[in-house]
């Protein structure tokens, strides 16, 4: 038997759990026509919690209801991939071929045909781009957006320009967007973005414990074999809701188990899930990051394995970094918007992924092996 957990970025999972909401709302506006509001999406999250596995589920949304999908990256020039590249591969592809046309006969002996493209000369707009697109189909475009944080504030207001004048005319088109929290937030506070704050945002957070147990048993089940469900439980207690964390965990599972998954299937590959997910996860989360943010992180490490709790007094970081509370402000803000800690509530921080604090204060040691 196959093994169906995927844990794989942006892959989307064999069983989809605690966020059908989202797909269903998408649908009906889609369904609805022109002017729905929820048809511009924007998605924000952390790390590995599932933003650009639903901006794909969302694309699927759209392909079965036979529509056409363009895609770009904030880390690309995403006017120019478009323009240049996404949305001329789409024409081509509902329309092959390029049509040329004559412009001059002359007598055979004398001279021959000529042709010519009846592209246009001038590099086009991206809503020129669009609008042919929408032309040689009779149903509606999709462009969808990942990365969006670290998109520039140009290529944002290029696409709202173009997004906005096909909505005034009433054409079949949506917008998706995928980001972490932080930028997106930035993003919906730049004077350019105020189509960005009318659309329908979903912030994304851990599966709840029951939809997590669910994803475990339903997508072994589907592949011919039992999760038992005190296994599921504890294997959603190891992932913390953490749609990434699922899928590796019942991927390890399922692999250790020759038969159905039980407990000791799971205990067996707990210290094997939390590694990866470091090496994955959480090391390039902390490359490039300072050293006085490093510090910052490598204290909140250490309060945790004394304290236990999750949440970090900002009070117990200044004594242990014997600094003042006021002087650490300037490093938990920039350690927010690298997506490595949160607010967890007044004078508290906790990290942004599980495990982050164990990966810091283990990632000198040599890895153990039996």
């Amino acid at each position: 038997m196959k093994n169906p957990f995927r844990p794989t970025f942006g892959a989307s999972p064999r069983v989809w759990v605690g966020r059908q909401a989202v797909l269903d709302e998408f649908a009906r506006a889609l369904n609805n026509g022109p002017g729905d509001p929820h048809r511009s999406v924007v998605i924000s999250g952390s790390r590995g919690i599932g933003k650009t596995v639903l901006l794909t589920e969302l694309e699927d949304e759209a392909r079965r209801q036979g529509w056409i999908v363009v895609r770009a990256s904030g880390r690309e020039g995403m006017v120019e991939a478009l323009t240049d590249s996404a949305i001329p591969e789409a024409v081509e592809a509902v329309n092959p071929g390029k049509e040329r046309r004559i412009t001059g006969v002359t007598i055979a002996g004398l001279g021959g045909v000529r042709s010519e493209l009846t592209e246009p000369r001038a590099a086009p707009r991206l809503v020129t781009r669009l609008r042919e697109l929408l032309a040689a189909i009779d149903t509606g475009v999709l462009i969808t957006i990942d990365e969006v944080q670290d998109a520039t504030p140009d290529d944002l207001t290029h696409i709202a320009v173009a997004y906005q004048d096909l909505v005034r005319d009433d054409a079949e088109i949506a917008l998706s967007m995928a980001g972490l929290t932080q930028g997106v937030n930035k993003l919906l506070d730049l004077p350019g973005a105020t189509f960005l704050r009318r659309a329908r945002h979903y912030e994304l957070g851990p599966l709840s414990l029951d939809d997590a147990t669910s994803t475990l048993i339903d997508t072994a089940e589907g592949a011919g074999r039992a999760f038992e469900l005190p296994a599921a439980q504890a294997a959603a207690r190891i992932t913390q809701g953490y749609p990434y964390l699922v899928q590796l965990v019942g991927y390890l599972a399922w692999e250790e188990a020759r038969g159905p998954i039980t407990l000791d299937a799971v205990e067996a590959v707990r210290e094997e899930a939390i590694l990866r997910l470091g090496t994955q996860v959480h090391q390039p989360s902390l490359r490039d990051v300072p050293p006085r943010q490093r510090e910052y992180l490598e204290a909140m490490a250490h309060i945790q394995s004394q304290t236990g709790r999750e949440t970090i007094s900002v009070k117990d970081l200044a004594v242990a970094l014997e600094r003042p509370s006021t002087g650490l402000s300037d490093t938990r803000s920039k350690l927010i918007e690298r997506d490595l800690i949160v607010s967890a509530g007044w004078g508290e921080v906790a990290f942004a992924q599980p495990y982050l604090g164990d990966f810091l204060r283990n990632q000198n040691k040599p890895r153990r092996i039996s």
